[in-house]
C-alpha cells in the first residue's frame, strides 16, 4: 500500500502523516493565506490607485505633504501581521521541537555513503540498507517514536516529506527529535536531502507505519538478526 500525498487543502505541501507534521502544515497555511490577503491588497490598491489618479488634464492635483493617521495605520498593520506570524512560528516550532520525556520507541539512524542503518536497541533488531534494496524503518502508529540520528562519514539529512521532518545527520553528533506517525501506510519517499557524493540520489528508505501488535510481532521475528 502506497500513501498518496494530498495537494488540494495543503497548498502544495504532502498530507500529513504525523503529528509533527500536522503543526508544520498549519503553520504553513496561515504564511499562505497571509501572503495571499497581503498580495491581493497591494495589488488591488496599486490598480485602484491607477484608475483612480489617471492623468485627465494637465493641472497638477492636489498635494498632501503628510497624512499622520494613514502612516500609523500602514506602520502598525504589518507590526501586527509580522508579530502574529513570529508567535505562531515559535509555537509551532516549540512542538515539533519537543522531546517527549518517555518515548514509547527509540531507534537510533545512522546515515552512510550511501545509505541508512535502522537500529533498535531495546528489540535487539539492525537493519542496514544496500543501494539496490534500501533500508525500510518500522514503526508503530501512534507512539511517540525517539529518533537518534547520526551519520558515519559525511553529513547526510534524513527526510520524510510526509512527516514534515528534515534533520541533518551529522558525523560525531547525535541529533534526537521525536515523531508520532498518525496513519497507517507505507512511505517510500523517505530520502537524503544533503548532497553527499556519487550515489546521493540512490540513498532512499521506506517507513512502514504499522500498528502495534504489528510491530512487536515484527519485531519478535528479527530480534537478534541483521537484515
Amino acid at each position: 500500500m502506497v500513501t498518496l500525498a494530498g495537494c488540494s487543502s495543503n497548498f502544495g505541501l504532502p498530507e500529513a502523516a504525523s503529528e509533527q507534521a500536522a503543526d508544520t502544515v498549519q503553520l504553513w497555511r496561515l504564511f499562505f493565506i497571509t501572503a495571499m490577503a497581503v498580495g491581493g491588497l497591494v495589488a488591488g490598491l496599486i490598480l485602484w490607485s491607477a484608475l483612480r489618479y489617471r492623468r485627465r488634464s494637465d493641472e497638477l492635483p492636489k498635494q498632501t505633504l503628510f497624512h499622520i493617521p494613514l502612516e500609523v495605520t500602514y506602520t502598525l498593520i504589518p507590526l501586527v501581521i509580522v508579530a502574529i506570524l513570529f508567535a505562531s512560528t515559535m509555537r509551532a516550532t516549540s512542538k515539533v521541537n519537543e522531546l517527549a520525556p518517555d518515548p514509547d520507541l527509540v531507534v537510533e539512524v545512522t546515515g552512510f555513503q550511501w545509505q541508512w542503518r535502522f537500529n533498535y536497541p531495546e528489540q535487539a533488531v539492525d537493519i542496514v540498507g544496500e543501494l539496490e534494496r534500501p533500508a525500510e524503518l518500522v514503526v508503530p502508529v501512534g507512539a511517540t517514536v525517539r529518533v537518534l540520528l547520526t551519520a558515519s562519514d559525511v553529513i547526510h539529512a534524513f527526510y520524510v516529506p510526509e512527516f514534515a521532518v528534515k534533520r541533518d545527520a551529522i558525523p560525531g553528533r547525535v541529533t534526537p527529535f521525536d515523531m508520532t506517525v498518525t496513519r497507517p501506510g507505507t512511505f517510500e519517499s523517505g530520502r537524503c536531502a544533503e548532497y553527499c557524493g556519487l550515489n546521493h540520489d540512490k540513498m532512499s528508505f521506506t517507513v512502514r507505519a504499522v500498528s502495534r501488535a504489528e510491530f512487536d510481532t515484527w519485531a519478535a521475528g528479527r530480534t537478534g538478526g541483521r537484515t
